[in-house]
């Protein structure tokens, strides 16, 4: 007999309560650019409002501004390039706007593993749960996370998290990895040099993402989390698993406001560098 595989469906709105869009605002649009070419997923949106979106893959953007918030600023971020923050007021009088980014300069260093016998330790919520959410609508900059606490310092291998596609369909999601903010304990910087773009068609098991390339060490706790950059048409579903101790957030816009919610099924693998 085949083997019945439970799941609960979610559904989370990222509109309004009521559901109807804002009585007294303003839509404002633009492109975002850096100095070549538009910057694609880029995170444009009001920092703890949950008033936020996600560039499409043509840089453009559309975001609605309740009137209360014109005084305040829009800030415009990306992986690889300077964080922006602008006033709205005066963005809001433009039809269009163009927003430019300057790229960062990072000091890459070259990581050697001298370790003769290398020990890989997984984190996480290791096991395959059998309980799956489904986040349905709009979904465009939802993100959800997860605590890890290494013991010891590693070399990030891989990041992975456990899914189950129903629709066969093709999906995209944002692979982001954040230090931890000393007095909030939530997520803070981006620990990532380059923007990792997922497209796959998995239908069911763990999504890997691979980073051996990526010569990431780290040595204090951090979050590592997948984020969507578009509506959901592939009715993706992840894994959760309740009766986790780790810490795992959940939020509904980028810059938004952190909730928690369930324990995400996400695990990573590290490479020790000092063998306990």
């Amino acid at each position: 007999m085949r083997a019945l595989l439970s799941y609960f469906s979610f559904f989370i709105s990222v509109l309004a309560v009521s559901a109807q869009p804002h009585a007294k605002s303003q839509i404002l649009r633009g492109k975002v650019v850096g100095v070549k070419s538009q910057v694609v997923f880029a995170t444009v949106g009001i920092i703890n409002e949950n008033i936020g979106t996600i560039t499409n893959e043509n840089g453009r953007f559309e975001i609605e501004i309740p009137n209360v918030h014109l005084n305040k600023a829009l800030t415009v971020s990306h992986i690889g390039y300077e964080t922006l923050k602008l006033k709205i007021d005066s963005l809001s009088k433009c039809d269009h706007v163009i927003i430019k980014l300057r790229e960062k300069v990072y000091l890459l260093e070259e990581v050697v593993l001298t370790s003769k016998k290398p020990r890989i330790k997984e984190y996480g919520n290791k096991t395959a749960c059998k309980t799956f959410l489904s986040i349905q609508e709009g979904v465009t900059g939802t993100e959800i996370v997860m605590l890890i606490k290494p013991k010891h310092d590693i070399y990030l291998n891989s990041v992975s998290v456990n899914l189950l596609n129903q629709l066969e369909r093709e999906f995209t999601l944002l692979l982001n990895i954040y230090s931890v903010n000393g007095k909030t304990q939530l997520p803070d910087l981006q620990l990532l040099k380059e923007q990792r773009i997922i497209r796959s068609t998995l239908k069911k098991g763990w999504l890997e993402v691979d980073l051996n390339k990526d010569d990431i060490i780290l040595k204090n706790p951090f979050y590592v989390g997948f984020q969507w950059v578009g509506f959901d048409k592939s009715n993706l579903l992840i894994g959760i698993c309740n009766n986790s101790p780790l810490k795992s957030l959940y939020r509904s816009k980028p810059l938004g406001t952190w909730e928690n919610l369930f324990k995400w099924n996400i695990k990573v693998k590290g490479t020790l560098l000092k063998n306990p």
